[in-house]
């Protein structure tokens, strides 16, 4: 108690006030926004889907029925979210949420099949590969740390396939990606 410097005080009322300014610069989380924003994902991802098979829709060549899941995360407990089931001929296929709040991402679906699956993550748009993903950074305790412009950005989340390796690179969404997503897990 002898060694007490106001100096220390000081420097110390500062750096909290430094703190709680970036904190509040950063947008609070709020579950239920969050859920609603990943079924609405969802159901966007669905109608991009039937977009894709339309043309076999109208032909009667490809079904496509949307159901429910349950699924529990922490942050919102239990809930239902849409899933999809697609037939063509005698293969079928589904499309599953795994879930959301995952890291790295606002949430994952895999499109599974008789001979495997395929992953799909709702990720930044700008995120390449895996290695992008991961960030280790050095803070010194002393000194408050403010958020890059990068993370002060909201992101644009899109759909991308992504792969088992660290060293894949991401697939973005779309018609040919998804149809070969398909082939892949049917075995066509």
């Amino acid at each position: 108690m002898a060694d007490f410097k106001k100096r220390d005080f000081d420097d110390f009322v500062k750096r909290q006030q430094l703190e709680l300014s970036a904190s509040q610069s950063v947008k609070q989380f709020n579950a239920r926004d969050e859920l609603q924003y990943w079924l609405g994902r969802l159901n966007a991802l669905y109608s991009d889907i039937q977009g894709y098979l339309d043309e076999y829709i109208k032909q009667g060549q490809v079904k496509c029925e949307i159901g429910e899941i349950e699924l529990r995360e922490d942050f919102s407990g239990v809930y239902r979210a849409p899933t999809m089931q697609i037939e063509i001929g005698l293969k079928k296929v589904r499309v599953v949420p795994i879930g959301t709040m995952l890291i790295g991402s606002k949430g994952r679906v895999d499109i599974a099949g008789p001979a495997g699956t395929a992953r799909l993550a709702l990720i930044n748009a700008k995120t390449k590969s895996p290695r992008q993903m991961v960030r280790v950074e050095i803070v010194d305790p002393t000194r408050p740390r403010q958020p890059s412009i990068a993370e002060r950005e909201e992101p644009e989340w899109v759909w991308k396939f992504i792969g088992p390796s660290v060293s894949a690179t991401f697939v973005d969404l779309n018609k040919d990606s998804f149809l070969e997503a398909v082939l892949d897990v049917s075995n066509g």
